[in-house]
């Protein structure tokens, strides 16, 4: 048996993970994210799955959550169940080891970042003259998350965002945008 404990504010969707995979699938939701993305994906069983919905915003809630769940749920698990922490957060790495020395089989999954996403973003700009591109900090952002499905999923329309800068793709003057390609 195989259990995710998913880190969905890291994530961003959960359309990366095959969640068939699982026998039960726990995942954190952040305080500012409203809903799950599954992308297209359909599954042909049901999904043992469990939301955990955080209420409040601050560094490090949902990290301190999932590890909660991974001590409570490996005191009560039957020895033969391995965990698996899906998250790219590579602070999980020393509670991992811990639980692997206890004697739990527990290891991260990393989801790949998604680069094809980027490129379809910068796509979806440069194909418009810069004066039809989005000119706002807040247009930008309802470009993202309409134009890659992110809805509702600040985390990952920041993520997207901060790629943006990160790429000097564009610059963010206050709440002007500036574009660099």
């Amino acid at each position: 048996m195989k259990w995710a404990f998913i880190d969905y504010e890291n994530i961003g969707s959960l359309g990366k993970v095959d969640l068939s995979s699982y026998d039960r699938v726990i995942v954190f939701l952040g305080a500012k994210q409203p809903r799950l993305d599954f992308t297209d994906t359909k599954y042909d069983k049901p999904i043992n799955l469990v939301v955990v919905q955080l209420k409040a915003t601050q560094a490090n809630n949902l990290d301190f959550h999932l590890a909660y769940y991974l001590g409570k749920f490996d005191s009560q698990a039957s020895p033969g169940v391995t965990f698996e922490v899906v998250s790219n957060d590579t602070g999980f790495s020393p509670l991992i080891a811990h639980i692997k020395n206890g004697g739990r089989p527990c290891k991260q999954v990393k989801v790949a970042s998604a680069p094809a996403d980027t490129q379809k973003l910068v796509q979806s700009l440069t194909s418009k003259p810069k004066e039809k591109r989005p000119q706002k900090v807040t247009s930008l952002r309802n470009h993202i998350a309409s134009h890659l499905g992110l809805k509702g999923n600040e985390v990952a329309i920041q993520n997207q965002l901060n790629q943006l800068v990160t790429a000097n793709l564009v610059k963010i003057s206050g709440d002007s945008i500036e574009y660099q390609c």
